[in-house]
């Protein structure tokens, strides 16, 4: 029996849906392919090869909540994982197709890497999301709002009134 504290290996599909949190204490809930998607699943970073951190066991601690979100990036080298990377490009091709200026389209993937982390220019590229995307009609404004939220930081989110 394994015993103190230690982190579990997380199971994820390249598409970002969980399989598990358990997968080094439970190999039993593993599973080589998505059974929402049919993707390829990993447990550890493409980049890096360092496991995808999982559910946190503690001695005399009996947790058996599956509560713990799919991480955006990897806490070993810094890389955004597959779905992190899908979501992101998703976003730009969403810019695309609107009817947005090539200069709105240009701030917006300069604005994108310091809305996707916590940075000190969060805060002023999510303000500048926010005037940009106010451009949008309303059926891409509400994909891009919802791609958004999917990708961004928490303080992206709060600047932008999404959480």
């Amino acid at each position: 029996m394994i015993r103190g504290s230690w982190h579990d290996v997380m199971q994820v599909c390249i598409n970002g849906h969980k399989i598990t949190e358990y997968a080094e204490s439970q190999p039993e809930s593993r599973q080589s392919f998505c059974a929402d998607c049919g993707e390829k699943t990993i447990d550890a970073c493409p980049k890096c090869g360092e496991s995808i951190q999982g559910h946190h066991h503690m001695e005399d601690v009996y947790d058996f909540t599956d509560d713990y979100p799919v991480p955006k990036h990897c806490i070993h080298c810094g890389a955004a994982y597959p779905w992190q990377v899908a979501a992101i490009e998703n976003l730009k091709e969403i810019f695309q197709e609107s009817e947005l200026s090539l200069q709105d389209r240009e701030e917006l993937d300069k604005a994108l890497p310091d809305i996707m982390r916590d940075t000190p220019k969060t805060e002023s590229a999510s303000l500048k999301v926010k005037r940009i995307m106010a451009k949008l009609r309303k059926p891409l404004y509400d994909v891009a709002i919802k791609v958004v939220t999917d990708v961004a930081s928490e303080t992206t989110k709060k600047t932008l009134g999404l959480g």
